[in-house]
């Protein structure tokens, strides 16, 4: 088989809930740099005990199951620790799941942390964890993040979504109270770094979170008040440095001066606002079976024309390749060394009869600004006619899907830092591979690394499958998007790298 269930299981869901949100839509106005600040400290003084967070959103959302927005997330996974977690670089780390073991990669088994406790006393167990995924898994919750459990290659996950198995039937069993069995239909070795996943939090017992019952929490805080526009939470252990947490929802506009932490900030507010790399690429993707587009010489001629510097200004992050450039292999940029003119002249090409393109994105936010400056740049060249089509966000999802296109606006979203979400989808069996591009090595290269399990081969063979798809011009990269906070001049613990969208309230701390 040429896609394996672990190739689709890099089909990120991240990609599915961030590509359908974040990635297709850009409203937020972001600069190069990745931090930002105002220059002028805040007047009032702050506890050094009690950190204040407050989020733009319609309700305070504690059931994991049913969070439909990044910003969202930051008060359940204060609440909630699930098998794997995030460390303040954005890198998945153990959290309840202290060791994994598997032979196969197909047949995981998971030991627990047996001191892991529940706010009420009671230990964490393999159960909490069944019983929460099946959950999830059963369509009568009707969870957004369901999906999840699929992509991940579980047992008999796709049968249960559809209604085919009853939610019993998942591929995970508790062997013991700390002892976790995972069952995977195909081979995945990057099965653990899929656990830090916001849908896979456990939940006490597995059961649904009720508004009338005092909330359970596993992680580093408990809820003390739960109120319609207030959520606050108080440290489980002396050592943490804010024993106090206090989420404040925000339904209308606001002062958020008096606030430490600001997530999603209207575009606006301008104080004490912070860039923080997401694990999402903006890029537009070349259609292989146009039979202009299919020719290498046209795409390296569009190529050396965009400059993703010029493109993405005041919007994202620069990429000059199909990884962010927070993952990138190379930091290293080499400018077209081939002119587009000559290119173009040798096809045929000229004033008279100049190459006509037509560049289809969504009709909102900064797409059109995007296109705009696309269109633009290459009309400084006589030899390109460029023609903006503009359409409803399903259009531009039906064109994609039917190649009904030449140049057409994607994005591309990970659930973790791995360079291999990336490239999976260029795999020319892969179900999002939607251009049409195939390349017989690079599908090798990417059937080789996803059996390779030895750090030193994975990144050989990475820096190989980013070369041949540079070399063949599979897509047109713009720029890496970014996360715009509000963050006071006083709190530390934020790493400015980190691309994993995820900040505890642990890790914070004030200076």
């Amino acid at each position: 088989m040429l896609l394996s269930q672990a190739v689709r299981s890099v089909k990120s869901f991240a990609k599915n809930w961030l590509y359908l949100s974040a990635c297709l839509l850009v409203t937020v106005s972001c600069e190069q740099e990745s931090v930002t600040r105002h220059q002028k400290p805040l007047v009032e003084l702050h506890s050094p005990t009690e950190l204040t967070r407050a989020i733009y959103s319609a309700h305070i959302q504690l059931d994991p199951h049913f969070v439909k927005a990044i910003a969202d997330a930051a008060p359940v996974r204060d609440l909630l620790l699930g098998l794997m977690m995030f460390n303040p670089q954005g890198e998945v780390v153990p959290a309840i799941g202290r060791e994994f073991f598997s032979e196969d990669g197909k047949n995981w088994l998971i030991i627990l942390d047996e001191k892991a406790k529940w706010s009420n006393g009671e230990p964490v167990t393999a159960q909490d964890f069944v019983a929460s995924w099946q959950r999830l898994a059963d369509p009568a919750n009707a969870s957004p993040l369901s999906p999840y459990l699929n992509y991940m290659g579980i047992q008999n996950a796709k049968a249960i979504l559809q209604g085919e198995l009853p939610p019993t039937e998942l591929g995970v069993t508790a062997l013991n109270p700390t002892s976790l069995q995972i069952t995977l239909h195909t081979a995945n070795f990057q099965l653990p770094k899929m656990l830090a996943h916001l849908a896979l939090l456990p939940t006490y017992q597995g059961k649904k979170p009720q508004p009338n019952q005092a909330f359970i929490s596993n992680g580093y805080y408990k809820v003390r008040t739960h109120e319609k526009l207030l959520l606050l939470l108080e440290a489980r252990f002396p050592e943490q440095r804010f024993q106090t947490v206090r989420y404040r929802l925000l339904t209308t506009v606001q002062n958020v001066d008096r606030f430490d932490l600001v997530e999603n900030p209207l575009e606006n507010y301008g104080r004490d606002i912070v860039h923080l790399p997401k694990l999402c690429n903006y890029f537009y993707e070349f259609n292989f079976e146009d039979p202009l587009l299919r020719k290498k010489e046209i795409r390296q001629a569009i190529r050396a024309m965009i400059s993703p510097s010029e493109i993405s200004r005041g919007i994202g992050i620069p990429i000059h390749s199909v990884l962010p450039k927070s993952l990138a292999v190379s930091d290293d940029h080499h400018p077209s060394s081939y002119s587009a003119e000559q290119l173009l002249h040798q096809l045929g090409f000229d004033a008279h009869n100049p190459l006509k393109l037509t560049l289809t994105h969504d009709n909102h936010g900064q797409h059109n600004i995007i296109a705009n400056r696309m269109a633009l740049t290459l009309s400084r060249s006589d030899l390109f006619r460029v023609q903006l089509q503009a359409v409803e966000w399903k259009q531009l999802l039906t064109k994609r899907q039917q190649h009904n296109f030449q140049l057409i606006r994607s994005g591309w979203c990970g659930d973790y830092s791995n360079p291999v979400l990336f490239l999976m989808p260029f795999h020319s069996t892969s179900p999002d591979n939607k251009s049409g591009y195939a390349n017989p090595v690079v599908d090798k290269l990417l059937e080789q690394l996803q059996q390779t399990q030895t750090v030193k081969e994975r990144e050989r063979l990475i820096t190989k499958i980013v070369q041949q798809l540079e070399n063949d011009v599979a897509i047109l990269p713009l720029f890496q998007y970014q996360r715009r906070l509000t963050i006071a001049p006083d709190i530390r613990g934020i790493d400015p790298n980190n691309s994993s969208e995820v900040i505890y309230s642990k890790d914070l701390y004030r200076q």
